[in-house]
């Protein structure tokens, strides 16, 4: 229809012509975003982890022009690269050896969109309670964002595997899914992980409909297979492995996938298309880290042998631990570990992660034919996809992964459960009367645990310990009046915390004193901060209806190992004659910092 030129067309227009489908795109906008503000005005508390934290510190020091380094000092890394001849430079920041880099990439790229004024302002002065951190909200914008465009590609693909309204159904499960809003405002960059595995998908059927000479047959080479698509598929696999090692499985699926969908000759053509690409993407990062520890995902390698939850292979334990030797796998231990990690799974994450009712039309789909062979294919290829990445995220991570395949596949669940859906709806001659009736009761019940989480009243967003963002201000503040020449440094059990919110260097704390001691080496500690994370209230309990003598060693608890006599000291206000930091200052019941007394005094004084 051309331009309406009269009232009667522009209403025309809005109603039944192109005009419609503008309004219900700006309708569909204005929501999502009055929806994030909403969820984010109450939810949102701020990083929640430290290895949210050491990434975001790392996005921070690539925007700056300092590679991808890292201000929190593990022990481990210290222990690593001395191994291999790199001594500590207090002036150079270590690399980061322990995470996938590409959502630090993501963080760099919004800080340079940034003025460096206003980039600068972000970290310059701590939070007025009940604000939260400047620099913990660009954390949230961005991650929104990459939850938008997920949500944008998670209409399209449904829209053209099925039809548009399984396109509004899925996208709309999506945003109103409790699970997936709580990954989004955890800032730990679930959404990115999301928006790369549906893009992967996306692809995917591109890559099948240039193979069956649809809409992407002009990219079909002379063997009837679509190399550029397959191209872009090996390039999204890599960036998904860039995002989180283990998700790097999917092209494990993607190469079977071309032996088994082409022939031989065209097979191995695509396979190589595939490797490729993978390997332009991946490469850079992967030589790097053979570089600097001989590996190629670097110390992260270490967390198939580490378990959460597990008091011998604890991962924050391993990362603060001075020792270049890697951790060893035991196979009870991985099997158990895995298998625990797929009981979570199949019992409660692929039913609460996010796609609710759907997952369950999803796993009825696998008894229906779809009409479409395109759909089929790709169906059951997720299927592959979703229990290789489950298995290989329970086997290769250490158990405390922020980022659960459950829930950044959920909109793959969603469109296929939304599909079979709309065909059951089809086959009912009562609801197919009425179907946008059955899609609101749907979406009513996926959204009733966000609509009780929206209507709480507002929280503090300045509410998280362990991490003060004053307080860790005020060290660095302090450190730097009495060591002008920063030959001290900063020890805290939150080391990414103090880096983050601080902009400066921390040690991680070890488990071991003979690792604490091992450190002043290379640097002496001037503070030592001791949070609630170590220090919580029934370990201070216990203590008190103990009391704890000098030199009595039997009250003190052995959960805390070495380190139980110098946190009964705390109480005693007596530290054992050799460990070095003292003057215990105590700013809450769980929250105390221990000064160095060959700290130089204030100047000026």
């Amino acid at each position: 229809m051309s331009r309406p030129r009269s009232a009667q067309e522009l209403i025309h227009w809005l109603e039944v012509g192109a005009g419609a489908r503008w309004v219900r795109l700006a309708a569909m906008l204005a929501g999502t975003l009055a929806l994030s503000l909403l969820v984010a005005w109450k939810q949102f508390r701020g990083p929640v982890s430290e290895a949210t934290l050491v990434q975001a510190d790392t996005g921070r020091q690539v925007a700056r022009g300092a590679g991808f380094t890292t201000l929190v000092n593990y022990p481990q890394t210290s222990a690593v690269l001395k191994a291999r001849g790199v001594r500590f430079d207090s002036r150079k920041p270590y690399p980061e050896l322990h995470n996938a880099p590409l959502y630090s990439v993501v963080i760099a790229g919004g800080l340079r969109l940034l003025p460096v004024h206003r980039r600068d302002a972000l970290f310059a002065s701590p939070p007025v309670p009940p604000d939260g951190f400047a620099a913990d909200y660009f954390l949230l914008g961005l991650n929104l964002v990459l939850l938008w465009c997920a949500a944008w590609v998670t209409y399209d693909l449904g829209r053209r595997l099925f039809e548009p309204r399984v396109g509004w159904l899925a996208v709309l499960a999506l945003l109103l899914a409790v699970p997936v809003w709580q990954a989004t405002v955890a800032v730990n960059g679930t959404p990115l992980a999301m928006l790369l595995g549906v893009t992967a998908f996306w692809v995917w059927y591109r890559v099948e409909a240039g193979t069956e000479g649809g809409s992407g047959a002009s990219a079909t080479g002379p063997a009837g297979v679509p190399y550029l698509w397959l191209g872009a598929l090996g390039a999204i696999c890599g960036l998904l492995f860039l995002t989180e090692y283990s998700a790097g499985a999917l092209f494990v699926v993607a190469l079977g996938y071309v032996f088994v969908r082409y022939r031989a000759a065209g097979a191995w053509l695509a396979a190589l298309c595939l490797v490729v690409s993978f390997g332009m993407v991946s490469g850079p990062w992967v030589a790097r880290n053979v570089r600097l520890t001989g590996h190629p995902v670097a110390l992260a390698a270490n967390n198939v042998a580490l378990k959460a939850g597990d008091s011998t292979a604890e991962p924050a334990a391993a990362r603060a631990t001075f020792s270049a030797t890697r951790p060893p796998i035991d196979l009870k231990k991985l099997a158990n570990k895995t298998l625990t990690s797929l009981q979570e799974n199949f019992k409660s994450r692929l039913w609460a992660g996010g796609a609710m009712w759907l997952s369950a039309f999803f796993i009825a789909s696998w008894l229906y034919a779809f009409r479409s062979p395109v759909v089929n294919r790709l169906r059951w290829i997720f299927t592959l996809g979703l229990a290789v990445l489950l298995v290989a995220q329970a086997a290769l991570n250490s158990g405390d992964t922020e980022r659960p395949v459950a829930i950044w596949l959920a909109p793959l669940l969603m469109i296929f459960g939304a599909g079979f859906f709309f065909v059951l709806l089809g086959s009912n001659s009562t609801l197919a009367q009425w179907p946008r009736l059955a899609m609101t009761a749907l979406l009513f019940l996926q959204a009733v645990p966000l609509l009780h989480d929206a209507l709480e009243p507002r929280r503090l967003h300045f509410q998280y310990p362990p991490y003060f963002p004053q307080l860790f201000q005020g060290m660095r503040q302090e450190l730097e009046r009495r060591d002008a020449a920063g030959q001290f440094g900063l020890m805290a059990d939150v080391p990414a915390g103090i880096a983050w919110y601080s902009e400066t260097r921390a040690w991680g704390q070890p488990p071991r004193l003979r690792d604490f001691y091992a450190i002043p080496l290379d640097q002496p500690i001037g503070e030592l901060l001791l949070t609630p994370r170590t220090l919580d209230r029934p370990f201070f309990s216990e203590l008190n209806a103990r009391p704890v003598l000098p030199g009595t060693l039997a009250a003190v608890p052995n959960r805390f190992g070495e380190w139980g006599e110098i946190y009964a000291g705390l109480l005693t206000g007596a530290m054992p004659r050799e460990f070095p930091l003292g003057s215990p200052t105590k700013l809450a019941e769980n929250l105390y910092v221990l000064l160095n007394p060959a700290l130089p005094p204030p100047r000026g004084k």
